[in-house]
């Protein structure tokens, strides 16, 4: 994570630097503008790895929901058709899991349906070299860099249930944030004669806040507005060791609709 903030850092000054450099140009105009569009988000979970919060043996059905996201862009020139693309962004980033776990123990096999939904706000920070097939008022863009990821706060809401032969069953619902270091889960076990046994299954956060990726992105400007396609996804693994355990891997995917408007 230092590492690639730094690379940023160093990327960003050295642009600014050329940028600097063209100021006599009439063409080097630096432009601000905003964004605005939806997010479609999801988990990368390599195969056989369980997202129902550590159970063994699930099969996973990781699905993709629509989110927004809104921001300010800054693009840079360098010369005719490069410039640097930085802002700051905010999303609001959805995606749900849906599993089936099987479960054999004491001579017993039964299997646990469990949905999770995923709500979470993050702050992005883009470092972007674009390319513009010409610099009149309507021209393609694409281009492709690295962004810094803050997860701000959120809401998972988990439920889960197991029946169990004769009449007993397993009942999970909770409600948290996934960045709180203070959240605990539990689970109830009721019975056939209607008595309901509490059982502490963890604690800690779901999340790590700060992820960092790859992205790219491919676009359209006609007079002062855009048009753009996004894709961010992240490289760093997500899952927090302290409900997750360290050999759990996540990753972010969000693939984004853009609209937005140059003021200059």
């Amino acid at each position: 994570m230092k590492k690639i903030l730094f690379l940023s850092l160093c990327l960003l000054c050295s642009f600014w630097g050329l940028a600097q450099s063209n100021t006599n140009n009439e063409a080097a105009k630096v432009t601000v503008g905003i964004r605005i569009g939806g997010t479609g988000s999801m988990f990368i979970v390599p195969k056989g790895q369980n997202i129902s919060l550590n159970h063994p043996m699930s099969t996973s059905n990781r699905t993709m929901k629509i989110g927004m996201t809104a921001g300010i862009a800054v693009d840079i020139p360098l010369n005719d058709h490069i410039s640097l693309q930085t802002g700051l962004y905010y999303s609001l980033q959805r995606a749900g899991v849906s599993a089936v776990t099987a479960i054999a123990q004491n001579d017993t096999d039964y299997s646990i349906a469990s949905e999770i939904k995923f709500k979470t706000h993050h702050a992005k920070l883009p470092l972007m070299v674009m390319y513009h097939s010409n610099r009149s008022s309507n021209h393609f863009v694409a281009g492709a860099g690295l962004f810094v990821d803050l997860g701000m706060g959120g809401r998972v809401i988990y439920s889960s249930s197991a029946v169990l032969h004769p009449g007993n069953s397993y009942l999970v619902n909770t409600d948290f944030n996934p960045y709180d270091k203070g959240n605990k889960y539990f689970y109830y076990h009721e019975t056939q004669d209607d008595h309901t046994d509490k059982y502490f299954y963890g604690k800690g956060p779901l999340f790590k806040r700060f992820d960092a990726g790859v992205s790219a992105e491919l676009g359209y400007q006609f007079s002062s507005f855009y048009l753009g396609a996004h894709l961010d996804f992240g490289v760093l693994n997500t899952a927090h060791p302290a409900l997750c355990k360290d050999n759990y891997l996540q990753r972010n995917l969000n693939i984004q609709v853009l609209l937005g408007y140059n003021f200059n």
